[in-house]
Formats: C-alpha cells, sequence, structure tokens
C-alpha cells in the first residue's frame, strides 16, 4: 500500500512540474509578443522561403518571351508614375506591428503604440510606409488618422 501511495505521489509530482513549466511558458509569450510572434513568423518564412524556391526552379525553366520583358518594363514604370504624399499621422491602435514590406508575410521591425506621430509615405495603396526616430517600416492604412 506504501509502495502505491508513492507512485501516486511521484506521478502527481511530475505532472505538477509539468503543469507550472507549461504556465511559465505561456506567461513568458504572452509578456513578450514579439518573441511568440517571431517564432511564428520564421517557421512561416521558413515554408514561404521553400516554397518560392521551387516557384523560382519552375520560372527557370520556362522560357521567358521579349514581351513578358516589355510588360515587366511597363508595370515598373506605372508603379513609379504613382503620385507619393508625404504627411505626419498619428496612430489610432493600442499597438500597431510595422514590417518590413507592405504585408502580413514580412517580419516585423518594430511596433508603434497610440497617439504616436509618425512621418508616412503614401503611394495610394491599403499599405504605407511610415518613418520613426527608430525605425521604418510599413502599416495598414486604416491604423493611422486622416491627413491632417
Amino acid at each position: 500500500m506504501d509502495r502505491k501511495k508513492g507512485i501516486i505521489f511521484t506521478i502527481l509530482l511530475i505532472f505538477s512540474a509539468l503543469f507550472i513549466a507549461f504556465v511559465a511558458i505561456m506567461q513568458h509569450n504572452f509578456m513578450n509578443p514579439d518573441f511568440a510572434a517571431s517564432e511564428k513568423q520564421s517557421m512561416a518564412n521558413t515554408a514561404l522561403n521553400s516554397s518560392a524556391t521551387i516557384n523560382e526552379a519552375k520560372n527557370d525553366k520556362s522560357s521567358k518571351s521579349p514581351s513578358d520583358d516589355n510588360e515587366k518594363i511597363q508595370t515598373e514604370d506605372e508603379e513609379e508614375s504613382e503620385e507619393i504624399t508625404y504627411s505626419t499621422r498619428t496612430v489610432t491602435a493600442d499597438l500597431l506591428n510595422a514590417r518590413s514590406g507592405p504585408g502580413t508575410d514580412y517580419d516585423i521591425v518594430g511596433i508603434v503604440t497610440i497617439d504616436q506621430e509618425v512621418e508616412v509615405e503614401d503611394d495610394g495603396s491599403e499599405w504605407v510606409k511610415i518613418t520613426t526616430p527608430d525605425f521604418t517600416g510599413y502599416v495598414n492604412e486604416k491604423y493611422l488618422s486622416e491627413e491632417d
């Protein structure tokens, strides 16, 4: 009987230790959202990089026609001709991730907070380029105040 009590006590002790470790890890991730986001982002980037490599290999095998190059040049010219406006705007979200490119698939380069003023380069798209004293990145325009 004492042996059964000892085994049960040991099992409960192990489960308790595992539960405490689980809670500590979850609390760390909750208190450090950048850590959890960067962990998820690195896994997503790995998947994207592998699929991009496959797509590049497929594209290299296909032949390019001169009309494809002309279309690409024309598209680049159209992008350059878009009007870019510069302004100072205020962040309207409590915490807003700024990313290295225009989309959620890009790495987080910094975080801006509510009522923080940022310099904005707006080319008319949904994502705008912001500049702060600490970093430059892209955010969704809907989280910024209207142009002043």
